[in-house]
């Protein structure tokens, strides 16, 4: 569908993340906002700890333990294809560690962050207390608003979540089911990137995604376990899968999208 380079636009989405919210123990929040030529936005991760002993840091080095973190984001995103993470990020071991900050998906003008090709955000949840818990962890789309040419940020939107190492994609269902399993039932998993019937030696087909959890939650992790003394590392990424694009949706003003993690412990009865 696209011949052009990483399948970057000559024009650009323009996209910031922003955060906010709070729940019962974690929230993190980012929202994807479509501008031209403007930029807002922070990305923080809020902790409220009452009768469990959870906390959050960025490092594992340093364990600078908080309730509290945030990362400015200023610039507008591209788009990208997923490809592009194994032959110009270095894939997953690059892409997941903690040393490469949320500027690792970033292009720098004179030492600063001039846009994004996708936004990474890595961190810990620790139980620093003895006794074990439980948790729910989703991630939640908060809010979504139509361009006003009626596009939706969700269509081309692909998540990879990273638990301790372990990555899936996530994606939108597909409106229309394709039939290509062995069994031939309808199936509503959209491709990672590229389609089959799109597909050529330069951009292969790289299989589907996982579809979102519900219509309102993007992936879910339901009756986790995290014993005394454990910490989970995550990662999250966000990019606009550029062969996703109908090369009309350019600069889609007005559009947002929010989503948040919400996790939930409690203690194991």
């Amino acid at each position: 569908m696209y011949e052009q380079e990483y399948v970057r636009k000559r024009k650009r989405k323009r996209i910031a993340a922003i955060v906010g919210g709070i729940s019962s123990v974690v929230v993190i929040s980012f929202a994807i906002i479509a501008f031209l030529g403007r930029f807002v936005g922070t990305f923080t991760v809020s902790l409220e700890s009452k009768d469990v002993t959870l906390t959050l840091y960025e490092n594992s080095k340093s364990q600078e333990r908080s309730s509290f973190l945030r990362v400015d984001v200023v610039a507008p995103f591209h788009e990208i294809t997923y490809s592009d993470f194994g032959t110009i990020y270095g894939g997953n071991e690059e892409l997941d560690s903690e040393d490469n900050t949320y500027e690792y998906g970033a292009e720098m003008v004179d030492g600063k962050v001039d846009s994004f090709n996708f936004f990474k955000y890595t961190f810990y949840l620790e139980n620093y207390g003895t006794k074990d818990l439980r948790f729910d962890w989703r991630l939640n789309i908060l809010d979504d608003v139509k361009s006003i040419n009626n596009v939706s940020l969700l269509d081309t939107l692909r998540v990879i979540v990273f638990v301790d190492g372990d990555d899936d994609v996530y994606g939108k269902p597909l409106s229309e089911p394709h039939y290509d399993n062995p069994k031939g039932e309808a199936d509503y998993r959209p491709p990672v990137s590229v389609s089959k019937e799109q597909q050529s030696d330069t951009f292969p087909f790289m299989g589907y995604a996982k579809t979102f959890y519900s219509s309102d939650v993007v992936a879910a992790f339901i009756g986790q376990d995290i014993a005394g003394g454990q910490a989970i590392r995550y990662t999250i990424v966000a990019y606009l899968e550029g062969f996703l694009s109908d090369p009309s949706d350019f600069a889609p003003r007005g559009a947002q999208l929010k989503l948040g993690v919400d996790i939930n412990a409690y203690e194991i009865k």
